[in-house]
């Protein structure tokens, strides 16, 4: 109850700092004498918008994967698809930012496992969204799939500034984030919830590029 209270406490302090924020770039643009500073003030009032919007669609997720509320929908899910057609929405953010990603995967391998699509969707997204913004413009941020008979393991790369491996463990608690982050702090903990109620594994290391490598292990086995 304390941690669920808690929570609360965090997430109303999240929402209540860009909800600020908005009314300052509304009463801007209101008080602007140029286009030009209007302009620019409301540019900036869509962006807050846009963080405030991914907020609460991350403290959405994370309630509907609470044990009393998760209701998953479990099929037979081939990853290596599903991860392509997931990258092919984020690209945009790459290019944006002059970012490569890329996508390895044998493609004669087998990477079929029983899982719920919209939660592997939503492990998916934070991972490399988590990657794209910690890699500098111009970087490299590669996805990686992994088959063995009794499981599939994706690892996301990034050629970043990396992580302490003291903070490591610690990324994955609620509202915590890296040095660099402006985020809320919610994307690891949805990725370590849906990992949980697969039966997988989760992990965090140095990766060959520089930056961070976010491991993900799912059975193919749920029992």
């Amino acid at each position: 109850l304390e941690g669920e209270k808690r929570f609360l406490a965090d997430a109303a302090h999240e929402l209540r700092t860009p909800l600020a924020v908005l009314r300052i770039h509304a009463q801007n643009a209101i008080d602007a004498t140029t286009a030009t500073d209007r302009a620019e003030s409301l540019r900036q009032l869509v962006h807050g918008v846009d963080r405030a919007t991914r907020v609460a669609a991350q403290l959405q997720t994370l309630a509907r994967l609470e044990p009393t509320a998760a209701q998953f929908s479990i099929e037979p899910l081939d990853l290596h698809v599903f991860v392509r057609n997931e990258l092919a929405e984020i690209i945009p953010l790459a290019l944006e930012r002059g970012q490569t990603l890329t996508l390895l995967a044998d493609e004669a391998g087998d990477y079929r496992i029983d899982a719920d699509r919209a939660s592997v969707g939503a492990l998916v997204q934070n991972l490399v969204a988590n990657a794209i913004q910690y890699t500098p413009d111009g970087g490299r941020v590669r996805v990686a799939l992994e088959a063995a008979a009794d499981r599939v393991t994706l690892h996301v790369q990034d050629s970043g500034p990396g992580v302490a491996e003291a903070l490591k463990p610690k990324l994955f608690s609620r509202f915590v984030r890296g040095e660099a982050g402006t985020g809320a702090g919610l994307g690891l903990s949805i990725v370590q919830r849906v990992v949980e109620l697969h039966g997988g594994t989760v992990s965090l290391a140095d990766a060959h590029l520089g930056g961070l490598d976010g491991g993900v292990m799912v059975p193919r086995d749920r029992a």
